[in-house]
């Protein structure tokens, strides 16, 4: 099956590096000083001690004409490429973005099949063609809205499971969606302010404290019952990935514009009212950090 992934971050050089196992990749990049590496000395996987190269064939052409296409960009540089896969005829398309600021754009994408995901994996972009694979997890994926005609080429996927690389598929977008934001909503912005590891959030007292103050808010606006089991899922996560810096604290970092305004923004913009004194100062630093 022919597989396009857009975006060549941590993230789409880890999909485009495991797809290939099974599937013809084509990684659309940004830049063709990329792409030349990548088609010169293929994606360079390291996990552990250990080193693995896939041959992918690259490209900072535009053309999107995979049968499947898998957007790995972040949230705002979306826009563009929706505007172009308007003008693509019928395919499938996945989207795995952080936070739920883009499911607003996908009412223009309705001609085609619309996934929604969501990437648990742990990924670290080294350079151009080399990303360090820091953590296992799973690619939870559902139907955006409900589909007429049955969707062969996920039945595919679902069936093709690749090792050390499993996909799961779910019943409703929005309640995965939301779990995930909790997560994102809560671990990024306090360890980007921090400039913490994410373990820290667990074994200083100080912060597991704001970060549970976060955390009831984030649930409030979200109003999501089952807060017990959703906190324990942010300290697993926390404790999961203890020596893990998380993406948008390495965004702070390399002074790189942040997905805060997907994030918290859209919490804040969805709050209708309620107290989210700590979403919202976190929301201001990290935009401030921004500017700075």
């Amino acid at each position: 099956m022919d597989i396009g992934v857009i975006g060549a971050g941590s993230l789409g050089l880890l999909y485009a590096y495991y797809l290939s196992k099974k599937h013809k990749v084509t990684l659309y990049t940004k830049r063709q000083e990329q792409a030349d590496q990548i088609n010169n000395l293929g994606i360079q996987m390291v996990k552990g001690n250990s080193y693995h190269t896939a041959n992918v064939c690259a490209t900072s052409e535009t053309s999107y004409k995979e049968s499947i296409l898998i957007i790995t960009v972040k949230q705002y540089h979306l826009e563009t490429i929706i505007n172009l896969l308007k003008k693509l005829s019928s395919r499938t398309i996945v989207f795995l973005q952080n936070g739920m600021g883009h499911v607003s754009q996908l009412a223009s994408l309705l001609h085609h099949r619309v996934i929604i995901g969501i990437a648990e994996h742990g990924a670290l972009k080294v350079n151009e063609h080399i990303v360090h694979h820091t953590g296992e997890g799973l690619t939870k994926l559902a139907l955006y809205q409900d589909q007429v005609e049955p969707i062969h080429d996920l039945s595919l996927l679902r069936n093709e499971q690749i090792k050390h690389f499993p996909m799961e598929f779910l019943p409703e977008w929005e309640k995965m969606l939301k779990e995930k934001l909790i997560v994102n909503a809560t671990i990024n912005p306090l360890t980007a302010l921090l400039r913490v590891k994410n373990g820290e959030l667990m074994t200083n007292k100080y912060y597991k404290k704001l970060l549970y103050e976060l955390f009831e808010e984030v649930i409030l606006i979200l109003g999501m019952e089952d807060k017990d089991k959703l906190w324990d899922h942010v300290c697993g996560i926390c404790t999961k990935t203890s020596e893990n810096e998380s993406s948008m604290l390495r965004d702070i970092q390399h002074q790189r514009k942040t997905e805060i305004d997907s994030i918290l923004g859209y919490l804040i913009l969805n709050a209708n009212g309620k107290i989210i004194s700590h979403v919202s100062f976190l929301f201001t630093a990290i935009k401030g950090i921004e500017v700075r």
